[in-house]
């Protein structure tokens, strides 16, 4: 057997979940995986995520690596895994990739979706997966103010966490915007985000269309240090990651 590296796409329903990283008691995607993994092989086995998600984060292309000695290939552990794990995570593809290859560390980008129902009544079926607000949002105005989060920014007033990072320093490459019948999309592309940056972002633009807030308050919150002042956060059920964008180095 040679010890061989597994790319794998993963698509989960993140509502039974108190997020991707596993914690000692209680279920995580990276948990239940990780799981499934070493009763295979009968070893413990470690996987490196691309993007942690929170709880109630939902997943179209989450992206994990890991080792292992085995003469299996990645068409049948795509197979073993999805017999292995629950309904609410399938593996869409899994394949043997270069040794050096890191899910995490390799990240050229990332690729969010914040998905928001417009309308009086949702039908309850949606409700673990996007937020509903009742008041007609117009998205016309928005390309004012989009150009405020592009470019190298402090992100500290719109982060969630007071100790995970010395650096709040990040660069959204693109925000989207578009709006079909009732459902409203903002899609968000970087290389990296803050614990809670894409759901702060997006309330403060709902505030900011709902004419709770104005162009000015958006500006002092990348002035000032203060979480408190984009109060603000859009719930979880509405984030899914869609892509993850590698650098090319592959097999």
């Amino acid at each position: 057997m040679q010890k061989k590296t597994f790319k794998c796409v993963v698509s989960y329903n993140g509502t039974g979940y108190f997020g991707w990283q596993r914690q000692k008691d209680a279920p995580t995607i990276q948990g239940i995986i990780e799981y499934s993994l070493t009763k295979f092989f009968n070893k413990e086995i470690k996987i490196q995520g691309a993007s942690r998600t929170d709880a109630g984060v939902h997943a179209f292309g989450q992206v994990f690596s890991f080792q292992v000695d085995t003469d299996i290939d990645g068409l049948n552990i795509k197979k073993i895994l999805n017999d292995l794990l629950p309904p609410d995570i399938r593996i869409i593809s899994a394949k043997e990739v270069s040794s050096d290859f890191n899910a995490r560390y390799n990240v050229r980008k990332k690729f969010y979706r914040y998905v928001i129902h417009n309308s009086r009544i949702l039908y309850p079926f949606y409700n673990d997966f996007c937020w509903h607000i009742n008041d007609y949002i117009d998205i016309k105005k928005i390309n004012k103010i989009l150009p405020l989060f592009y470019g190298p920014r402090d992100y500290f007033s719109f982060s969630g966490s007071a100790t995970e990072y010395d650096n709040h320093i990040r660069e959204i490459n693109k925000i989207k915007i578009k709006k079909i019948n009732q459902w409203i999309f903002f899609d968000f592309f970087a290389k990296s985000f803050l614990h809670n940056m894409i759901r702060k972002i997006t309330g403060t633009l709902i505030s900011y269309l709902l004419d709770k807030i104005t162009e000015d308050n958006i500006k002092k919150m990348f002035e000032v240090h203060d979480r408190t002042i984009s109060n603000t956060m859009a719930p979880p059920q509405g984030l899914y990651l869609v892509k993850i964008i590698y650098e090319k180095m592959e097999k």
